[in-house]
């Protein structure tokens, strides 16, 4: 993919992981020599006062997360892929390339290591082109009552899952209108690609590879050994609807966003149209050689 000139370069950095500050601040100052702006998510608002009264012909700005990437050409993440994700859901709108530099143990979507990141950052400011996956977004949808109530974007998971003590829940699943199965489980999961090595995975479902136009539905812990994940094409309409609930249930985002359900609440699911997320691969491993590296893939 190439890029236009890139002149401004936004950081989001796990900032409970000392490393993750220090190795952004280094690699900042490296970046100001260049001139150009330097742009922060407002929870690294320290380290973007600190570089600013040392500044090198380069400005430091500060924003809250969901408008960063309305002020960059690329962001780069330190941390893990809780801190991807809390950027990569702000995506919707604006698709500007994110880089993920992983200072954490397992980081599937942070797959720069951290010791090569000043490396591959300097390569894309020479070459001004960055190799891309293109991973698709979802959209999920709550309606009650007809009306809807809570919307937000996906790019792992959309999860409905029993609160710590409740029973067995009740769900109606269709997918383009087409009644598939009612099923009895301790929730479910619909997944991109992008998000098969997550919960989905863990869950017992298959792993996708990213780019592949599919989705997988896999049921947790499903009251019924008939129930297993159904991959589905990723331009289906899916339906969801909550029709037994014993006690706490919720709709989880990604792991970021949470609502209660109610009785009834249909939850749908279908691809974002209007674009893609735009994740930086490493230039060195391709997705196989990740996936043997952070799970040890059929390894014995």
């Amino acid at each position: 993919m190439n890029l236009n000139k890139i002149q401004n370069i936004g950081f989001v950095i796990k900032m409970r992981v000392p490393e993750a500050a220090q190795l952004a601040v280094e690699i900042c100052q490296d970046l100001m020599t260049r001139g150009g702006g330097i742009h922060f998510a407002e929870e690294a608002k320290d380290i973007a006062t600190l570089l600013q009264e040392k500044k090198n012909g380069s400005k430091v700005h500060v924003h809250p997360k969901k408008d960063l990437p309305h002020h960059v050409d690329l962001i780069v993440v330190f941390g893990g892929d809780g801190t991807f994700l809390s950027i990569a859901r702000h995506m919707k709108d604006c698709q500007v390339p994110l880089l993920g530099v992983n200072m954490g143990t397992l980081g599937f979507l942070t797959e720069i290591k951290k010791e090569e990141a000043k490396k591959v950052i300097d390569e894309i400011l020479e070459k001004q082109s960055v190799a891309v996956s293109e991973r698709a977004l979802l959209e999920v949808t709550l309606v009650r009552d007809g009306k809807t109530v809570f919307q937000g974007p996906v790019v792992n998971d959309a999860v409905i899952s029993k609160g710590a003590i409740a029973r067995i829940i009740g769900m109606r699943l269709a997918v383009n209108g087409v009644h598939v199965s009612t099923v009895r489980a301790d929730g479910l999961i619909v997944s991109t690609p992008t998000g098969s090595t997550a919960y989905n995975l863990a869950a017992g479902g298959p792993i996708l590879v990213p780019g592949t136009p599919i989705l997988a539905i896999t049921p947790i812990c499903a009251h019924g050994l008939t129930h297993r994940p159904l991959v589905v094409p990723n331009d289906a309409e899916i339906e969801i609807q909550l029709e037994h609930r014993p006690g706490h249930v919720l709709l989880t985002l990604d792991g970021q966003d949470a609502v209660d359900l109610v009785e009834g609440d249909r939850v749908k699911v279908r691809k974002y149209q209007q674009g893609n997320l735009k994740i930086v691969s490493s230039s060195n491993r391709d997705y196989f050689s990740v996936l043997n590296e952070k799970f040890k893939f059929g390894m014995r």
